[in-house]
């Protein structure tokens, strides 16, 4: 995986370097243009001198593409206002006015952004402008080649196009762009595939682990994610060869972290088998591993972890003290949603107990956390158990009280899915 990420990482350093193409056109399939928007920010973090400008919104009409990037390019202007004030430098000048012009072909109004970024930038020192027309959907896909065609220097290139790039994407399952433009040859354009699907990653992975010129710790790592893919498609004998292989290679460099990483994975594996009891002995020697390396991640899990299976086993002891420690430890981590989990659980071990009034605390504990940093499952479910609880506890008040916060928080998830409907997280803009 490191592999193909590296090379997408060359592949647009490349690009931004050259000076021959304008345009760069990416195939990757939607899930994972996430990589690719990732990379950008990495090198715009990286690269001062230059100016990364990407744009994620989903492309459902050119013109409305081109609202949301002057929108975006205002949020950016009015970012740096203040530090602009404090360093005594002078407001950036507006937009121009056709780029807010809705009756002006969206074509005009980037055309016009561009310019106007482009002239903010000084002239000497080599500055480049990045612009990433990246949308996370492409409802309109003749729009969008459309756009994008205006990139393509068919006539060579032109004064505006100095120190300028054009990342664009296609669909990798259904390509619309790159056809065409493979078959015309055109001018100062590259191609680029980018394939992260499973069995791509697989058959990388693959050859990085039997790559012998790699050190050995990135094949052992390479590995690692193997048996992580055999484990999620339930390939658990060969998962837990490799997890044998690597714990191996761990224990003999003396690496009890890892080992604990590594026997944590087996411990999953036999979870998944049916085997709880030898799950649970893997976790408790991964445990001891680490008590002593102040790995809170990895206790943290691990502590879940076998919380989790003794509620199975319905060792009701063990799950109500392992819980409890998890949300300790998740606490420490400043882990809001791994601390309410792990005090669900704890209720539900004191309630098998027979300690209602000590799951009520927790289960409130739980309740007042997810609700605080909007983790609505957990806040739902939490409060689903309190209800019973307090009616069995004949706390009339209480219950009704929990009934109406669970009906307003139900409003407010409905409340927050229709507002996403209307107005969607748009992607990412730097």
């Amino acid at each position: 995986m490191w592999r193909k990420l590296d090379e997408l990482k060359a592949t647009l350093d490349e690009f931004v370097d050259q000076r021959e193409h304008l345009l760069l056109v990416v195939s990757c399939a939607d899930p994972e243009l996430a990589y690719v928007l990732k990379t950008l920010e990495g090198m715009d973090d990286a690269s001062p001198s230059d100016l990364f400008l990407v744009f994620g919104e989903p492309f459902t009409g050119a013109a409305e593409y081109a609202a949301a990037i002057m929108k975006g390019l205002r949020v950016q202007m009015e970012i740096v206002k203040a530090p602009r004030a404090a360093a005594g430098e002078a407001p950036l000048p507006p937009l121009p006015a056709v780029c807010d012009d809705a009756e002006a072909p969206p074509t005009a109004r980037l055309r016009a952004a561009i310019d106007h970024v482009s002239s903010l930038l000084p002239a000497q020192g080599g500055h480049r402008v990045i612009w990433g027309f990246l949308p996370l959907q492409i409802a309109d896909r003749e729009g969008y080649a459309r756009l994008v065609g205006e990139f393509v220097p068919a006539r060579g290139p032109e004064p505006w196009m100095r120190g300028l790039r054009v990342v664009a994407r296609d669909d990798r399952a259904d390509p619309f762009l790159l056809p065409p433009l493979r078959k015309s040859k055109a001018p100062g354009v590259l191609l680029y595939e980018i394939d992260m699907s499973t069995a791509a990653l697989n058959d990388a992975l693959v050859k990085e682990a039997g790559d012998r010129s790699l050190p050995v710790a990135d094949r052992m790592q390479a590995l690692l994610q193997l048996a992580g893919l055999d484990y999620a498609y339930r390939r658990y004998p060969q998962a837990l060869e490799k997890y044998g292989a690597l714990y191996r290679y761990y224990a003999a460099h003396d690496a009890p972290v890892m080992q604990a990483v590594i026997i944590q994975g087996a411990g999953d594996v036999l979870r998944q088998m049916g085997d709880l009891k030898e799950a649970r002995a893997k976790y408790h020697q991964g445990l001891a591993l680490v008590m002593h390396q102040k790995a809170l991640p990895i206790l943290l899990n691990l502590t879940a972890a076998i919380g989790d299976v003794a509620l199975e086993l319905r060792d009701h002891r063990d799950a109500e003290g392992f819980s409890g420690l998890a949300a300790q430890i998740a606490g420490k981590l400043m882990n809001p949603f791994a601390k309410a989990d792990a005090l669900e659980k704890q209720g539900i071990a004191r309630d098998r107990m027979g300690d209602a009034t000590g799951a009520v605390v927790v289960w409130r504990e739980a309740a007042t956390l997810a609700k605080t940093f909007a983790y609505h499952e957990r806040h739902r479910s939490a409060l689903e158990r309190l209800i019973p609880a307090y009616r069995g506890m004949g706390m009339e008040d209480e219950r009704r009280a929990c009934e109406a916060e669970l009906k307003a928080a139900a409003q407010a998830v409905k409340a927050e899915a229709r507002e996403a409907h209307e107005h969607p997280l748009q992607g990412t803009t730097t």
